[in-house]
């Protein structure tokens, strides 16, 4: 064999073994799939109870929305993150399709572009809110309990003026609310 035809049957042995090793390498070490979906615009909204953000109406849409999810094939949902009425958002999916995290900022009027940050029980109950809140953008923290109460609201003062005072407030099984110190609204 000439020494052209040995360069031919080398570089065909090594194609042919690259290919193949491909194909091995998807077969054995089985890589997940990133998923790009679209989910509606309306996907983040305030329910009117300013501590209450909620996922409404989660079906495909079109481009147009600025939507992306992205998932693997262990976590369908994944994480989403959008654009609502020009304010971001997030929102992290536990494998069980429940919602875990959400990172966003308010659409409503009065609270518009203020950021929170709500953390959620396994089936999806928000149990722990960080927020930025009232005209003087104080931060705040509510905690809520398995029937999505405020039970625990502390932060500083909220209200228009510079007065940020610190407060915690307690609400009882009842529905009383205790001021421990400070004043909350």
């Amino acid at each position: 064999m000439n020494k052209w035809m040995r360069g031919v049957v080398h570089f065909a042995v090594i194609g042919g073994m690259a290919f193949a090793g491909g194909f091995a390498a998807q077969a054995l070490l089985h890589p997940t799939t990133v998923q790009a979906q679209l989910v509606p615009e309306d996907v983040y909204k305030d329910s009117g109870n300013s501590s209450s953000p909620q996922i409404i109406n989660q079906g495909p849409t079109n481009l147009a929305q600025n939507v992306l999810t992205l998932s693997d094939l262990k976590n369908r949902k994944g994480i989403s993150a959008f654009v609502n009425d020009g304010q971001p958002g997030q929102i992290f999916y536990g494998d069980n399709g429940n919602i875990r995290i959400q990172l966003g900022t308010y659409t409503g009027a009065g609270e518009r572009g203020l950021p929170l940050i709500a953390l959620s029980d396994s089936g999806g109950n928000v149990r722990l809110l960080f927020r930025l809140a009232g005209d003087n953008q104080s931060p705040v923290m509510i905690m809520k309990d398995n029937s999505g109460k405020d039970r625990m609201v502390m932060g500083l003062g909220i209200g228009s003026g510079t007065n940020q005072e610190p407060f915690l407030a307690v609400t009882d099984k009842d529905g009383k609310r205790k001021m421990i110190f400070g004043e909350y609204k």
